[in-house]
């Protein structure tokens, strides 16, 4: 199937206002099912890989798929909730198949057949721009208005999709951001290395591969590269004798003061003391 064929059949689409917190119960869900989170925090275990949810947290999961949501509901909480197939081959069950736990799930159930390769594994983005596209869409399945049926498909398509252009560019971005952490890590030891020198490695503007590094990893740019220049510099201190100017210069610093004026402050104490604290607790 392509993802050209994309011709969602909905059987269930509700917005939930309270959530029964079941955090270990794990679920198999018999069609596709998509979550769409505002106003909660917690997290979503899907196949054993842990997500955390925020707000604007959407999670779109394959047939088969297990899960288990653990969410905190804060005020105004909301949590779309839609059952469906990603074509209208199996139109003919118009209620929802559900969920089962995995000691009572009948996979003979589940409608077969080919899904697109996008759509074939699980998805997790925060998404807010499919917000009110998916309210509309969960509206107009609940009125029965003529039609419903088809608009209502017409508008998760176009959610699944926006879905899907976010994961790609996510993963890019991911890729990107992992081939920059490579070179830091194979040139953090020249001290005269900038964001400019970085990012004109990777043809981008400073400022916009930062941004992108700290969408990434939490840090910007020189943020990381000051981190894990101290992280080399730790395991100097502790296990070698090298003297504070030597860790210096093997960790990129320009200069030994400059060196323990970042130390102290990235971890609150001189190089001197950290590594005086590695021989007390060995005592």
């Amino acid at each position: 199937m392509k993802l050209s064929d994309l011709n969602p059949h909905i059987r269930y689409a509700r917005v939930h206002r309270t959530f029964i917190d079941t955090p270990k119960r794990d679920s198999i869900c018999y069609d596709c099912r998509l979550f769409f989170v505002e106003n909660a925090l917690g997290s979503i275990t899907v196949n054993g890989t842990r997500h955390n949810v925020s707000n604007y947290s959407s999670f779109y999961l394959p047939p088969l798929t297990r899960y288990s949501l653990n969410l905190k509901p804060m005020d105004d909480f909301k949590i779309v909730v839609m059952d469906f197939d990603l074509v209208n081959d199996f139109s003919h069950i118009e209620r929802s198949l559900g969920t089962a736990t995995p000691d009572s799930f009948d996979p003979s159930i589940s409608p077969r057949y080919e899904l697109p390769y996008e759509l074939s594994g699980p998805l997790a983005r925060i998404i807010p721009e499919i917000r009110g596209q998916l309210f509309e869409c969960t509206d107009l399945f609940l009125s029965r208005a003529p039609m419903f049926l088809e608009y209502s498909s017409a508008l998760l398509k176009l959610c699944l999709i926006e879905l899907i252009r976010k994961s790609r560019t996510h993963t890019a971005r991911s890729g990107l951001c992992e081939n920059v952490t490579a070179f830091i890590r194979e040139n953090y030891e020249n001290s005269a290395l900038t964001n400019t020198d970085i990012a004109a490695r990777f043809n981008y503007n400073p400022y916009h591969l930062s941004y992108l590094m700290k969408e990434h990893t939490g840090k910007s740019l020189h943020k990381y590269l000051i981190y894990y220049r101290i992280r080399i510099a730790k395991n100097y201190l502790l296990t070698t004798d090298y003297s504070i100017d030597e860790i210096a210069w093997r960790s990129g610093f320009c200069t030994s003061a400059y060196f323990i004026k970042i130390f102290k402050q990235e971890t609150g104490m001189t190089p001197k003391k950290y590594r005086d604290t590695r021989f007390h607790n060995e005592l």
